[in-house]
């Protein structure tokens, strides 16, 4: 991606067998999805949480999910800084701010939602941790819908075509593109970032991404989306959601962390 002030910083989905997935938990008392939600409206500044400088997107869209469980079920903001968000970074990759150079920085080399997701779990930036994490399925668009309305929002991996990269300030196109063949469409892992998901209608999702919100169509999010999780946050959840059996996932996961 050209030097410009929106960055990077997902690496490669982390295939781990001891994933657990959402399907794994639905029951039958599972509700119908809406036909749309909007969790992102009750956030008006996001902050772009340092990926402006350096490629921390997944730290970044952690806070982003933090920040609207909390503006949503306490109505008030979330006061999550830039230099949490860092510290963040350097716990769960090493990043060192220290080792800026000319040449960049070779601490600052991304990270994996995986990594991301088990430091979420036990530390969390500034205290804010979730109780479980499950796999959704991105060719499941209902599942995806389900996974919103009850989650809050989800965390996503992307690898994004160049024709939606930005390149100034302020000149984020909306992502409605599709695969036709064209080095422009193609997913490129290189391009590897991290969003939110914080609404869904009809023509698509509301993706959280360098400070701001982006359209994405449902064709967008079949091609490019690799990896999709759902968090248990305390914050957003006050009783068990409707339809999952949260005390079988809760053990479960209990039993991969020991191994």
């Amino acid at each position: 991606m050209p030097d410009s002030v929106y960055k990077l910083g997902k690496l490669p989905k982390a295939d781990d067998p001891r994933t657990l997935m959402l399907a794994t938990y639905l029951t039958p008392a599972a509700p119908v999805p809406p036909a749309a939600v909007d969790y992102a409206a009750a956030v008006d500044d996001w902050g772009m949480l340092g990926n402006d400088t350096v490629g921390d997107c997944v730290l970044a869209g952690q806070a982003h999910a933090d920040m609207l469980w909390v503006a949503n079920a306490e109505h008030r903001r979330l006061p999550i800084t830039t230099l949490m968000v860092l510290r963040a970074y350097s716990a769960v990759t090493g990043y060192d701010p220290r080792d800026d150079g000319p040449g960049g920085n070779p601490t600052d080399r991304g990270t994996s939602l995986l990594d991301a997701l088990k430091f979420w779990r036990k530390s969390g930036i500034d205290r804010q941790t979730i109780k479980a994490f499950v796999e959704v399925d991105p060719s499941s668009a209902d599942n995806v819908r389900l996974a919103i309305d009850l989650f809050g929002c989800l965390y996503v991996g992307v690898e994004l075509p160049d024709a939606v990269l930005p390149h100034a300030a302020g000149s984020l196109p909306p992502w409605t593109v599709t695969p036709d063949g064209s080095p422009q469409t193609k997913p490129q892992p290189s391009n590897g970032h991290c969003v939110v998901y914080a609404a869904y209608d009809a023509e698509g999702l509301t993706v959280v991404t360098w400070g701001t919100t982006v359209k994405a169509s449902w064709a967008f999010h079949a091609a490019y989306c690799d990896e999709l999780y759902a968090m248990l946050s305390p914050a957003w959840l006050r009783h068990d959601p409707p339809g999952i059996d949260v005390a079988t996932l809760t053990g479960d996961l209990e039993l991969v962390a020991r191994r």
